[in-house]
C-alpha cells in the first residue's frame, strides 16, 4: 500500500499500487496537489487537487474532495467531485455531490449531480437523487428522484411513483407510473414524424395539450 505525504508546493504525479484485496488509503488529514495514477484501487478521504486515474476503482468518502478529472472502471462518490469523470459504473450516494461532466456505461445516483451526462446504457436516479443538466443522454433513464434539464432517452424514459422530470425531453418510449410527474416539452417519434407536446401538471397527473 502506498503512503502519501502532505501537500506538495507544486503539482506532481504520484504513482499508486495496490492488490485486489486492499486499496490505497488517503486519510482525512491528507491533501495532495498533483495527479494520481496507478493500478488497483484507491479510497480518498482527504483532498486532491489534480487528476486521479486508477485502473480498478476510485472511492471518494464523505470527507473526500477531488478537484480534477477521474478515470477508473468503477467510481463511488460519497464526498465531492468537480471535473470530468469517465468510468464503466458510477455510484453517487446520498451525501455525494458531482459536477461538470460524466461519461459512463451505467449510473445509479442517490445524491446531487449538476453536470453534462453521456451514459451509454442506463441511469437510475433514486428517491433522494437530484440531477440538474444541460444535456443528459442515455438508452434507458429511470427516475425515482428529480431531473431538470434537457434529456434524451433513445429507448425508454421511465418515471416512477416519486419521480419528477422537468425540461425538454426527447424519447422513443415513455412510461409514467401513477404519481409520477412531468413538466416541460416532449419530442417523440410516431410514423417517422416528429410530434411535440407541451406537458402540464394537473391533479398530480400528466396531461398533454
Amino acid at each position: 500500500m502506498a503512503i502519501f505525504g502532505s501537500s506538495a508546493p507544486k503539482k506532481e504525479q504520484i504513482s499508486v499500487t495496490s492488490d485486489s484485496k486492499s486499496a490505497t488509503l488517503m486519510t482525512q488529514c491528507m491533501q495532495i496537489n498533483g495527479d494520481i495514477k496507478g493500478c488497483g484501487a484507491i479510497h480518498i478521504d482527504g483532498i486532491v487537487h489534480g487528476d486521479v486515474d486508477v485502473e480498478e476503482s476510485i472511492v471518494i468518502g464523505k470527507s473526500g474532495k477531488v478537484f480534477g478529472n477521474l478515470r477508473s472502471k468503477k467510481i463511488i462518490i460519497s464526498g465531492e467531485h468537480k471535473g470530468k469523470l469517465e468510468c464503466h459504473t458510477l455510484e453517487v450516494t446520498q451525501s455525494g455531490v458531482v459536477s461538470h461532466e460524466i461519461k459512463a456505461d451505467e449510473v445509479i445516483s442517490d445524491g446531487k449531480i449538476d453536470a453534462i451526462l453521456n451514459i451509454k446504457e442506463k441511469i437510475h436516479v433514486t428517491k433522494n437523487g437530484t440531477v440538474v443538466t444541460e444535456k443528459l443522454q442515455s438508452r434507458y433513464i429511470m427516475v425515482n428522484g428529480h431531473i431538470e434539464g434537457n434529456i434524451s432517452a433513445s429507448e425508454l424514459l421511465e418515471i416512477n411513483q416519486d419521480g419528477h422530470v422537468k425540461g425538454e425531453m426527447t424519447v422513443k418510449k415513455i412510461k409514467v407510473a401513477e404519481g409520477g410527474l412531468m413538466l416541460g416539452t416532449m419530442l417523440t417519434y410516431h410514423k417517422d414524424e416528429n410530434i411535440k407536446a407541451t406537458l402540464t401538471e394537473k391533479n398530480g397527473k400528466v396531461k398533454a395539450l
